[in-house]
């Protein structure tokens, strides 16, 4: 008899443990790690995650490539240009987050970067080496004058000496720190006339990231020297409330949208387009759930824009799994038609759109450009 009894028993109890197992596994283990997963990335007041996020523990590789000029007197006589690419110049970025305010879920901070150039990866080229490229102030200045004041062309072009010194040329040729940091030196010594155009190109640096007026009014342009400077500001979502929110970004300068693209009409009222949101991240931290078939999103305010980053596969850091997101050539297909500003010529559609492969920076880099246009 108890042999029945004791076979069934354990057979009962077998089938509770393996019930009670596989609840456990699949239901209870799972959300154990997903607990403790969350609260270890989390940005929480006073844990490692959030000292992570502050100050980055890794330095980050920023690579530049150039594409110099090698015929410049062909060039200046209507010959094709022939260039060749120069490079890598590998920077090691170190880069800190300055938190101005923690509330519940929110956090507010601007970013500061500072690049240190590696000689080792990017040997034999150097900080030292000179490329010729297109003389990128120059021709911005001009631009802006000749669809702006057609009727002072004339006296600008007599002003160009002084406004550039040895530099009045369409070509640049420059030493590499000194285009991308140490920056390049406009209205050194003005006349009259060109005290003027300097007057105005003053105010222009004022709202320019690639402009800076020193204070015995000249002017240094360069390429990078304002990232590291302290950015816009951030505020994004701490990921207390929602995981899924981690790093979101809700606002840049209190505006939660960007206002250089072109906007929809809808019943003759302008509604926000897609160009114009602010969606995803600063690209520094992301929530920890990640999917594969959907895109992750960072805003990147070098071209004012929110970015798509799409899964290509699976791959490892350091013997740890990892998932590789990237931007490719759907970035500048500029099939959104609210990236095309017409403004830039030679290289468009017949819709005014640029060519794939090129993107309308006009009223990103050019605030300078907006505001000699008032």
């Amino acid at each position: 008899m108890c042999g029945i009894v004791c076979g069934v028993t354990t057979t009962v109890i077998g089938v509770v443990l393996v019930i009670a197992s596989t609840v456990v596994t699949f239901f209870v283990v799972p959300g154990v790690i997903e607990n403790l997963i969350i609260n270890e990335v989390v940005l929480l007041d006073n844990t490692t995650q959030l000292e992570r996020f502050i100050e980055v523990p890794v330095a980050l590789n920023f690579t530049i490539r150039l594409f110099n000029i090698t015929n410049t007197e062909e060039v200046l006589a209507g010959g094709v240009p022939v260039v060749s690419e120069v490079g890598p110049y590998i920077y090691k970025i170190y880069q800190t987050r300055e938190i101005e305010s923690l509330e519940e879920d929110t956090i507010t901070y601007r970013i500061r970067e500072q690049f240190e150039f590696d000689s080792t990866s990017s040997y034999p080229n150097t900080e030292d080496d000179i490329v010729t490229i297109v003389n990128v102030p120059y021709h911005a200045i001009l631009q802006v004058a000749e669809s702006s004041f057609p009727g002072l062309m004339g006296i600008l072009n007599s002003a160009l000496g002084d406004v550039f010194g040895s530099n009045n040329s369409p070509f640049l040729e420059v030493r590499l720190r000194e285009l991308l940091f140490d920056g390049i030196p406009l209205c050194t010594n003005p006349g009259f006339i060109g005290a003027i155009a300097c007057t105005q190109i003053r105010e222009i640096g004022a709202s320019s990231k690639n402009l800076a007026v020193q204070d015995n009014g000249t002017i240094i342009f360069s390429l990078l020297s304002y990232k590291e400077e302290l950015s816009e500001a951030y505020k994004a979502y701490r990921g207390i409330n929602n995981s899924e929110d981690l790093g979101v970004i809700i606002s840049l300068n209190e505006s939660a949208y960007f206002n250089y693209w072109v906007n929809d009409e809808k019943d003759d009222e302008e509604v926000l387009s897609v160009c114009n949101m602010i969606n995803g991240t600063d690209s520094g931290i992301f929530n920890p759930f990640i999917n594969r078939d959907k895109p992750l999103y960072a805003v990147n305010t070098d071209i004012c824009r929110s970015v798509e980053l799409r899964y290509q596969y699976d791959t490892e850091y350091e013997g740890i799994p990892a998932l590789r997101f990237a931007a490719n050539e759907w970035l500048l297909n500029n099939e959104d038609g609210c990236f095309c500003l017409n403004v830039t010529t030679g290289i468009t559609k017949e819709d005014g759109c640029l060519l794939e492969g090129a993107s309308e920076l006009y009223s990103c880099v050019g605030e300078y450009l907006r505001t000699f246009q008032k």
